[in-house]
């Protein structure tokens, strides 16, 4: 680790052998003098293909190698050195070519006998992927929480539009508000990766299938965060359009949920029975138009409703599993 005959070996040698960091000796003259077991397996380097060699030409970036000569002469010329008894961040060249993160800390010393620089690098690349994540989960929250106060406003605009009065209003804007916590609440248990299906349908309808008024079938598919907090609207309007005027309105109804995805694509069953004199309604009801807008825009997809003598059936399809702006 040591090789020059002016140098205290011993001294240097265990600084250099108990260090937990890299430590690399430079001479006066540029060429190195020390390098210890740290920096081998940091930069690739052993010491006996590193000493002797200039610091510029091993672990310098190319884009760094003029200055740090520049500063070497000024700092023989003058004693000043800008970079000395501090820390700071740059990046070292790994033998392979690729740059390593280091935080350095450079010291001049005489205490080994000839005076040389004691360089310390400690490799942040563990702090600096650490501090990227965040960066970008910080960035990730911000839309998030952007487009779910969009979603906020959206669902109190259209509370308003259907309320006759504040209670109605009240219990409208809420029962929707609790739906998308529901979603939000499977979605953060997953760290906000695709979530199953089956836990939303579980989620808003298990009350229900305690009372056998539900069935449900449906295989693995897990959406996307956009695609379960939509999904989440839309269950919530074909629940509460059922307990008012469908299935779950009188005692002899129920509803048999399916799914199915294949080749990119879910399709999603919502059959209501066990009710009688059903006839088309003239007009759609501010539920079934926001079930339309779900599935339409936020899914991206295709709704299709068929009047039963007993009831109702919808059918929705999407592309599912495809992330959409």
């Amino acid at each position: 680790m040591i090789a020059s005959p002016d140098l205290d070996k011993a001294s240097l040698g265990a600084v250099l052998k108990t260090a937990l960091d890299a430590v690399v000796v430079m001479r006066l003259d540029g060429t190195i003098a020390g390098w210890n077991d740290v920096a081998e397996r940091s930069f690739g380097w052993s010491f006996a293909e590193a000493q002797g060699r200039r610091m510029s030409e091993i672990i310098i970036p190319h884009r760094h190698r003029a200055s740090h000569e520049r500063g070497l002469a000024h700092y023989l010329a003058t004693g000043e050195g800008p970079v000395l008894d501090r820390h700071i961040e740059i990046e070292a060249l790994h033998r392979a070519g690729h740059e390593v993160p280091i935080e350095l800390s450079i010291t001049r010393t005489e205490q080994f006998g000839e005076p040389v620089f004691l360089g310390f690098l400690r490799d942040i690349s563990e702090r600096r992927e650490a501090e990227r994540r965040q960066e970008l989960l910080i960035g990730e929250l911000n839309h998030r929480v952007r487009n779910m106060l969009g979603v906020i406003s959206s669902i109190a605009h259209q509370s308003s539009r259907e309320a006759a009065d504040l209670p109605s209003f009240t219990r409208n804007f809420t029962g929707r508000i609790a739906a998308l916590g529901r979603a939000h609440d499977i979605l953060t248990a997953t760290v906000w990766e695709p979530a199953p299906l089956a836990s939303l349908v579980e989620s808003l309808a298990g009350p229900y299938r305690n009372e056998d008024r539900i069935s449900v079938a449906g295989d693995a598919a897990a959406l996307k965060p956009r695609e379960l907090l939509a999904m989440s609207m839309i269950l919530h309007e074909l629940l509460i359009n059922a307990l008012k005027y469908g299935a779950l309105s009188t005692p002899t109804g129920r509803i048999a949920i399916e799914w199915a995805s294949e080749n990119g694509r879910l399709g999603f069953g919502w059959t209501e029975s066990g009710l009688a004199d059903i006839a088309e309604p003239e007009r759609s009801g501010f539920g079934s138009k926001l079930i339309d807008l779900g599935v339409r825009h936020d899914l991206g997809g295709t709704i299709e409703r068929r009047w039963n003598p007993d009831g109702v059936a919808y059918r929705l399809e999407f592309p599912s599993g495809v992330e959409r702006p």
